[in-house]
């Protein structure tokens, strides 16, 4: 039975990159019932235009759809319940995939038993990248990567507890259908640096018993500009990197436990002192880690104090109506 892929991109205010990213999609190796979406999130560039012009002679159809509710979960949810495909390739506005990217795919399928596969991302640098951020670490990357979107976990492997990117991720239909989507309070959303969609769906794809992979030989290139590789971005996406994790749920909350886990108190209250020793030492990489760890665990204590009280007035308020 013929497999058909069905490419979904959301976009918000990146016509130029997108553009770029469709003349790159242009490249492929297509087969019929293949297609391409593009989900505009309201955009207020001339991202419609753009669409319209690759749509002209793209190899498959280019199927443009607009979704003004904010955010990338809302809006690969509303690309892929218009898409037909059997299986569908993830990926995003800022992003060069290699020549084989769609081929990789169809063979990666064509083994009926795997389920869900995530690949690799490489950066595509803007400017090269300052002495404080090492990315690679014996052969793979780092912590230091995850704010940039860049993945690579080595050599081919189970996916387990990890997590593939949504810039470069393949899913069967049946298994997003069963899983009901991707989760709409998770996900970058204007003004945040919210993410976590993409590990949750993958958690939940592993926890219900379906093959999930991370496959090297399946790359993509993600654009990373300058401003981006600057101490300031990294803190802040650390900082909303612990929101994040407070709202999975990663850290068990059971009755009785602290508000405020003592762990991550000594983590921001030991940050400064040793940064400063790495810093003494010459340890660029080392000071700024200790840094976005204390960001990290800024973040994650203060989604935790604000959801903690915000239960804790939902229970008042249903006290007092009984």
């Amino acid at each position: 039975m013929a497999m058909h892929i069905s490419v979904v991109i959301t976009t918000y205010n990146r016509s130029r990159l997108l553009e770029t990213t469709l003349a790159h999609l242009r490249l492929q190796r297509y087969e019929p019932g293949d297609e391409i979406i593009v989900v505009d999130n309201a955009s207020n560039d001339d991202t419609a235009d753009v669409v319209a012009r690759a749509a002209e002679d793209f190899p498959v159809p280019l199927v443009p759809l607009r979704e003004d509710t904010p955010g990338k979960s809302p809006a690969l949810n509303t690309g892929i319940a218009a898409s037909r495909g059997d299986v569908l390739g993830l990926t995003d506005d800022d992003v060069i995939p290699a020549n084989d990217w769609i081929a990789t795919i169809r063979c990666l399928f064509s083994d009926d038993h795997r389920d869900l596969v995530g690949g690799r991302v490489d950066p595509l640098w803007e400017h090269p990248a300052p002495q404080w951020l090492q990315v690679e670490q014996d052969g793979r990357y780092g912590p230091m990567a995850s704010p940039l979107a860049l993945l690579h976990y080595g050599a081919a492997q189970d996916l387990g507890a990890r997590t593939a990117l949504g810039a470069n991720l393949a899913v069967r239909r049946t298994v997003y259908d069963a899983l009901g989507g991707f989760a709409a309070h998770l996900g970058r959303v204007r003004g945040t640096l919210l993410c976590g969609e993409d590990h949750d769906f993958c958690q939940r794809a592993v926890a219900a018993g379906y093959r999930c992979e991370y496959r090297p030989e399946l790359r993509v290139r993600h654009w990373v500009p300058a401003a981006r590789a600057r101490m300031r971005y990294f803190a802040r996406w650390f900082f909303w990197s612990g929101v994040t994790n407070a709202m999975l749920g990663a850290l068990e909350h059971r009755s009785g436990a602290p508000l405020v886990p003592p762990y991550l108190v000594r983590r921001v209250a030991t940050a400064p002192f040793s940064g400063l020793r790495h810093v003494l030492a010459g340890r660029r990489a080392q000071a700024a880690m200790q840094l976005f760890d204390a960001a990290f665990a800024l973040g994650y204590i203060a989604e935790n104090i604000r959801s903690r009280g915000r239960s804790g007035s939902m229970s008042r308020a249903l006290a007092h109506k009984a």
